[in-house]
């Protein structure tokens, strides 16, 4: 008869041999590897093996303990994501006197469409060009003499791109400079809806400093466009313009615009700079120059200020418009329209050769102070209609009553004042304008409660730069 191990002595003494080597086991486990146990802890502090399991298994663990409520790996700053603080894909901010060359991209990509993505810069830029093809708002620390660039895009290319993707785009605070980005735009967007609150873009190259392609562009609260380009500082194709309190300066043309839908512009300032006075690259450039696509729009344009170009304001295209409480000054041609119907309602107008011209359409001018003409203080073309009210004409010179202007007969025109000068007129008007090195605005800093607030300063006219030792 075979014996039964667990009966016979033998089989004793091995199996109490492998209990008291599993105890011992245990034992030091739990006095090695294990912690304290706290009293009150229940029955988890009366398994040891429980807690270095719960431990070593973070999510084994947030089941018995309120503690070790975490599971899978846990981020640190370090390495790559050094200057980086943020939760994952979230909200995120980049310090860019710390981050990583290219890092500020790899957040742009990783953050959640609607996200808030925070630049700092003290010392250095974020040289980077932004891929954006999600919603996302990018807010820096505003700009003046004291604040570097957060965005600086690399030369040949431009800092930020939009792509379809976005539906809202949104630039606050930030100071964006694109100082040799060639043929390509400073700021690139396309079927979005762009924002620029507050947001300064410094741009050298030929293309235009902010470009947009369908959609919507705001420019607002004490946003500057600064751009030295042989073509626009803002360029809107086929989308609709909302600015308001905000100034462009360029050296060349400054807004050149094919609007669709209703689009608006309130206390806006619009300048060519002085650096290619008297060039050729300067000469017949156009403050605005805008096309109404749709015969339902409507531009209205108010309290604005334009000066020193060529040409001041073009409108033509389908639509209506009206433009009021407006300075035109030191330009050839003050006001040219072309589209169906426009009010021009008190405005100043400071013009070498035509105040008004309505080269088609009917125009509804009155109220309107025109000065320093020398060809014709408002004049209409065979396809174009003027109703014309209590408008004040100062002319440059004694008038001409004999002149014929063109095939226009004089008695179509409400003034033909005529002045002949010089065969050759010496470039003298540049005395006080900007140059694009000295054009700096106010200082603008972002409080701790997202307003802007303005410290004193500004640009120095070309006229002091002079009497500089």
């Amino acid at each position: 008869m075979r014996k039964n191990s667990e009966t016979s002595p033998s089989g004793r003494v091995r199996a109490g041999l492998g209990l008291g080597v599993v105890a011992a086991v245990a034992m030091a486990l739990g006095s090695i590897s294990a912690p304290q146990a706290v009293a009150g802890d229940g029955n988890y502090e009366r398994s040891s093996a429980a807690r270095v399991s719960g431990y070593m298994k973070p999510c084994f663990g947030m089941l018995l303990d309120a503690q070790l409520r975490t599971c899978g790996p846990r981020h640190y700053k370090g390495g790559s994501r050094y200057g980086y603080h943020g939760r994952g894909q979230a909200d995120a901010t980049v310090d860019c006197d710390r981050a990583n060359p290219r890092y500020v991209e790899e957040v742009v990509g990783r953050i959640r469409s609607g996200g808030v993505l925070y630049l700092k810069a003290k010392n250095r830029s974020c040289v980077a060009s932004l891929d954006i093809k999600k919603s996302i708002t990018i807010v820096g620390q505003g700009y003046g003499p004291q604040q570097i660039p957060v965005l600086v895009a690399p030369p040949g290319e431009s800092a930020i791109r939009i792509s379809s993707g976005a539906d809202h785009v949104i630039l606050k605070d930030m100071y964006i400079s694109a100082p040799r980005s060639g043929g390509m735009p400073g700021v690139e967007g396309s079927n979005t809806e762009l924002t620029l609150q507050n947001t300064q873009v410094r741009y050298q190259g030929d293309d235009a400093a902010v470009h947009l392609s369908g959609g919507r562009l705001n420019l607002t609260e004490n946003s500057h466009i600064i751009a030295k380009t042989r073509s626009v500082a803002l360029a809107v194709n086929n989308a609709s313009l909302f600015a308001e309190n905000s100034q462009i300066a360029t050296t060349a043309g400054g807004i050149y615009a094919v609007l669709d839908g209703d689009s608006q512009m309130q206390g806006v300032s619009i300048q060519q700079l002085a650096d290619w006075h008297g060039f050729e690259r300067g000469e017949g450039a156009t403050g605005i120059e805008i096309r109404l696509d749709s015969g339902g729009s409507i531009l209205t344009m108010n309290d604005l200020k334009v000066l020193y170009f060529s040409q001041g304001v073009s409108i033509e295209g389908a639509g209506e418009a009206l433009l009021s409480h407006t300075l035109i000054a030191r330009s050839d041609h003050g006001i040219v329209l072309g589209l169906n119907r426009a009010r021009v309602i008190e405005n100043t107008i400071i013009a070498n050769e035509i105040g008004i011209d309505v080269q088609d359409g009917e125009a509804f001018v009155g109220r309107n102070q025109i000065a320093n003409i020398r060809t014709a203080g408002i004049l209409a073309s065979a396809t174009g209609e003027i109703r014309a009210v209590d408008n004040q004409i100062d002319p440059n010179g004694e008038g001409c009553p004999t002149l014929k202007w063109g095939s226009v007969d004089p008695s179509q025109r409400v003034c033909t004042p005529w002045y002949r000068g010089s065969e050759f007129d010496v470039p003298g008007d540049a005395n006080d304008q900007y140059m694009f090195d000295e054009f700096w605005p106010r200082m603008t800093v972002a409080s701790a409660d997202g307003a802007a607030t303005t410290a004193p300063g500004g640009p120095v006219p070309y006229n002091d730069l002079k009497s500089k030792p």
